[in-house]
């Protein structure tokens, strides 16, 4: 049964990929990261207080509680309380979010040639589709998702064995290594709100990718040396994990701002310019490759990052196991300087130059 719960868990995990296309239909793509960040931040807030919120309800025993219905599991309390704020949350959904994202009408323009009716999924011309080609965004996309793999296959796992280095080398309780956790979260929160947002549009998404990852470095290094030194191992520890919330804070985000940037957009509305030349202008047209729209690419994008999840850990955890702590945290530190360099070299770059006359 606890299997098949998280089965459906994972199917749900779906709301994310759609949550970031919405995101992504109603924001213009200079303000497109600024605004993916709001989503790096409820998940920061929700990492931070729901586990707590949770242990809380489950110490309400309903079966002590209600003791002559029978069956009752003890801590039926927090699936109670999840599943009435997910009706609520359906509820608000059909009635509160419209359709970012609604059907175009046939018209005249749409038939082919031939007579035949052609498929709906063709944008006008815009400046931004034609900065690259087709081919050119997707091998791009490529490369990110390829990317955003091997990064969350990577953090995700060093992230994974916190509790066991926090245990083994300070002998943390819970309490301890929860106020751990729950300062990386806060931290992580307060970074993409205070800084991420607001730097991403002058420094530009992947800039920002690149300190983040950088700041993995540090901070995977810092927890190998929090190991090999023996002084001040609690200063390398919150050191460590200072450097891996700013990661935390701006990888994910940014590179799901880049990806986003790669889909065609649809065509903003003329505003300037006499009914004829709107009409000349409206002939133009480009046609929708199905890897480009949104919600294709950006699902099989955050896919990539779920996989790199699913097996990070696994992989980590055995190593911390089989190496020890030390080697997991500097392997990982000079894995991460290798993804670091790939990235410098192969994602584009998503800052315009403006050109003066």
């Amino acid at each position: 049964m606890f299997l098949l719960a998280r089965i459906v868990a994972g199917l749900s995990e779906g709301n994310v990929q759609l949550s970031i296309a919405i995101i992504s239909d109603i924001t213009p793509p200079d303000q497109r990261s600024r605004s993916l960040a709001l989503v790096g931040i409820a998940f920061a807030i929700a990492f931070t207080f729901g586990p707590g919120i949770g242990a809380w309800f489950a110490s309400i025993d309903l079966s002590k509680l209600f003791p002559s219905i029978t069956g009752i599991y003890p801590y039926s309390m927090p699936a109670i309380i999840a599943i009435v704020l997910l009706t609520w949350e359906t509820i608000y959904i059909y009635k509160e979010i419209p359709e970012t994202n609604p059907p175009r009408p046939s018209s005249p323009s749409s038939s082919s040639p031939n007579g035949e009716q052609e498929p709906m999924n063709h944008y006008f011309k815009t400046p931004e589709n034609n900065v690259e080609s087709i081919e050119k965004r997707i091998s791009n996309l490529r490369r990110l998702k390829l990317i955003h793999g091997l990064h969350l296959f990577l953090f995700s796992g060093m992230e994974f064995t916190l509790v066991f280095l926090t245990f083994d080398v300070l002998d943390y309780s819970n309490m301890q290594q929860g106020k751990l956790l729950g300062y990386m979260g806060i931290l992580s929160a307060l970074l993409q709100g205070g800084y991420v947002r607001r730097q991403v549009g002058r420094l530009g998404e992947k800039m920002l990718v690149l300190q983040g990852m950088v700041a993995c470095v540090l901070g995977l290094s810092s927890l190998a040396m929090m190991v090999l030194s023996k002084k001040h191992p609690v200063f390398w520890l919150y050191t460590g994990v200072s450097c891996l919330a700013l990661t935390t804070g701006t990888v994910v985000n940014c590179l799901t701002g880049m990806a986003s940037l790669q889909c065609q957009n649809e065509p903003e509305e003329e505003k300037e310019g006499s009914n004829k030349e709107v009409e000349e202008k409206k002939e133009e047209k480009i046609v929708q490759h199905p890897l480009l729209e949104k919600g294709r690419a950006l699902g099989e994008f955050r896919s990539s990052g779920q996989l790199g999840r699913a097996l990070g850990p696994v992989s980590a955890c055995g190593f911390y196991w089989l190496a020890g702590p030390a080697k997991c945290y500097g392997t990982g530190a000079l894995l991460m300087s290798m993804i670091t360099l790939i990235t410098l070299l192969s994602v584009p770059s998503t800052r315009k130059v403006v050109k003066t006359e």
